[in-house]
C-alpha cells in the first residue's frame, strides 16, 4: 500500500511540475498578452478596422495618436513601451541608432508581398547594426503621401499653371495663406531658394542662416502656422485661409468637401514621404504586433484607410476597396513622381539643430 501511495504521489508531483513547466513556456496561451499598444498617425486606423482586428484576433487595441516622430522616439528613449509605432522613413535611422527597433520576421507577415514593388527593399528599411541598406528588415512602408498645395479656386484668382511654393509668399495673399508649424515648412523654404537639403549635412548652421530671411518672410505672410490637420481643414472651410501647404490626405478631403478646392503638387516638386510600421525592441507582444501589421496590409483594410482619411497606402489593390473615391486624384504622373523631393535620413545632431532653429524662428512675433 505504501508503495502504491508513493507511486501515486510521484505521479501527482510529476503532473504538477509538468503543468507548471508547460504554462511557463513563452509560447503558451497563458503568457500571451491580450492587448496591443499602438502609436499611429491620426486617420490611419479606421474604427471599422479596429473592430475587425479585435474580433479576428481577440486582442484589444490601445490606440495613441502620434503628433510627430519625436513623440514616439521620446517615449521609447524614456523607457516607455509600445508594440507598434509608425516613424516616417526619414526618421527610422534615429530608432536604429539607439537600438529601439526589433527586426521583423517577414515569414509572419505574408501580406508583405502585397506592398508595391517600388516601395520594397528601400535602403532605409534595412539595418545591419551599423548602416542602413543591408541586414534585416526593420520597417515596412505603409502610407505613402505627398505634401503640396490646397487652393480655394473661388478665392485665389491667379493661374494654376506652373504654380509653386512661391504662392505662399505672395504679398497680395497676406493673411490668407498658411503652412504647417513644423520643420517641413523650413524645408520648402530651402526648396524655393534652390538650396539642396543635403547642405544641412555638410554645412548645417550656414544653411540654416541662409534660409532664415525666407522663413521670416513666409511667417510674416501667413495667417498663422497651423498645428494639426483638423485645424487647417477648419481654416479652409471657413475661408479664413485660401491657399495652404498641406499633406495630401487633407487636400483630398477638401476636394471631396467642395469642388472649389484643388490639391496639387508645386511645379518645383512636392514633398514625398512614407510612414512605416515598426515594432519597438521592448514590445511586450511582438507576436501580436506581427499579426497587426499583416492585418493592416490586407487590401480591403488598406482601402478602408483611404476611404476614411484620404491618404493612400503602398498596398496593391487597396483602391479597389476604397468605396467611391476618385482614383484619378490618387494617381501621379511620371513627371510628378520624378520631381518629388524626399527628406534625407539626417543624424540626431542635425535634426536637433534644425528643430531648435525652427522652434526659435516660428515663435518670434
Amino acid at each position: 500500500m505504501r508503495k502504491i501511495i508513493r507511486i501515486i504521489s510521484i505521479i501527482f508531483c510529476m503532473a504538477a511540475v509538468f503543468s507548471i513547466s508547460v504554462f511557463s513556456l513563452p509560447g503558451c496561451k497563458k503568457d500571451v498578452p491580450k492587448e496591443l499598444n499602438v502609436y499611429v498617425w491620426e486617420g490611419y486606423l479606421p474604427e471599422s478596422a479596429v473592430k475587425m482586428f479585435e474580433e479576428e484576433t481577440g486582442l484589444k487595441l490601445n490606440i495613441t495618436f502620434a503628433t510627430d516622430n519625436s513623440m514616439m522616439l521620446t517615449l521609447l528613449k524614456g523607457g516607455g513601451s509600445a508594440d507598434i509605432i509608425m516613424p516616417t522613413q526619414n526618421q527610422v535611422n534615429r530608432f536604429y541608432a539607439d537600438g529601439l527597433a526589433l527586426p521583423l520576421d517577414l515569414k509572419k507577415i505574408p501580406n508583405y508581398e502585397k506592398v508595391a514593388a517600388s516601395f520594397k527593399e528601400q535602403p532605409w528599411a534595412k539595418w545591419d547594426g551599423k548602416n542602413m541598406g543591408s541586414g534585416d528588415t526593420y520597417a515596412i512602408p505603409y502610407v505613402f503621401g505627398t505634401s503640396g498645395l490646397v487652393i480655394n479656386t473661388e478665392k485665389y484668382t491667379g493661374s494654376l499653371d506652373g504654380i509653386g511654393w512661391e504662392v505662399l509668399f505672395d504679398f497680395s495673399l497676406k493673411g490668407r495663406v498658411s503652412s504647417k508649424n513644423a520643420p517641413e515648412s523650413l524645408m520648402l523654404c530651402l526648396d524655393v531658394l534652390g538650396i539642396p537639403r543635403e547642405n544641412l549635412i555638410t554645412d548645417t548652421q550656414n544653411t540654416l542662416e541662409a534660409a532664415r530671411p525666407k522663413v521670416l518672410e513666409l511667417r510674416d505672410n501667413l495667417l498663422k502656422f497651423y498645428d494639426t490637420g483638423a485645424e487647417i481643414l477648419d481654416l479652409l472651410k471657413n475661408e479664413e485661409v485660401w491657399v495652404s501647404h498641406i499633406w495630401d490626405g487633407g487636400g483630398r478631403k477638401m476636394e471631396k468637401f467642395d469642388r472649389k478646392f484643388i490639391y496639387l503638387l508645386p511645379e518645383t516638386g512636392g514633398l514625398g514621404w512614407t510612414d512605416t510600421y515598426m515594432i519597438p525592441a521592448n514590445s511586450k507582444n511582438p507576436a501580436g504586433a506581427h499579426m497587426f501589421i499583416n492585418f493592416m496590409l490586407k487590401p480591403e483594410v488598406a482601402g478602408m484607410l483611404t476611404a476614411e482619411s484620404g491618404y493612400t497606402t503602398t498596398v496593391n489593390g487597396a483602391l479597389d476597396f476604397a468605396g467611391d473615391v476618385n482614383k484619378e486624384i490618387y494617381t501621379f504622373s511620371e513627371d510628378e513622381l520624378k520631381k518629388l523631393i524626399w527628406q534625407p535620413n539626417f543624424t540626431e545632431d542635425i535634426i536637433e539643430a534644425y528643430t531648435s532653429f525652427w522652434e526659435e524662428i516660428s515663435a518670434i512675433k
